[in-house]
């Protein structure tokens, strides 16, 4: 298993948390107003119209609801895409403590690179 795929498995675990906690019928699926209540939770305030479009785009069913893999199709991808910017700026900021470059951060490194943050 690579690096993403794990990285997409722990995504999509905490992505079903979210999804059953604003199921609040248990039924499987969004309403349109579950789907606004999980929205202003991450801190997005879409107005009517707007939540009346994300809902027909996410879903593809046509039922009027939000299935948990319409969710997924819309949201991992860019996820995914965000995961992969963090982990290389992850790795920018390891190799510029790893100063001599052989993949391990000795205490001495972590020293150096720690008194020039300080400065």
């Amino acid at each position: 298993m690579t690096v993403m795929e794990i990285v997409q498995s722990e995504q999509l675990k905490q992505l079903k948390d979210i999804f059953m906690r604003f199921d609040m019928d248990l039924d499987g699926s969004l309403t349109q107003l579950e789907l606004a209540a999980l929205l202003r939770a991450l801190g997005l305030k879409p107005t009517g119209d707007q939540l009346h479009i994300l809902l027909a785009d996410m879903d593809s069913n046509g039922n009027g609801l939000v299935e948990f893999d319409e969710l997924v199709a819309l949201i991992l991808p860019d996820i995914s895409e965000q995961v992969l910017v963090n982990q290389e700026q992850l790795m920018e900021v390891f190799r510029s403590f790893d100063r001599d470059g052989n993949g391990y951060i000795t205490a001495a490194e972590l020293a150096g690179s720690m008194a020039i943050i300080g400065n």
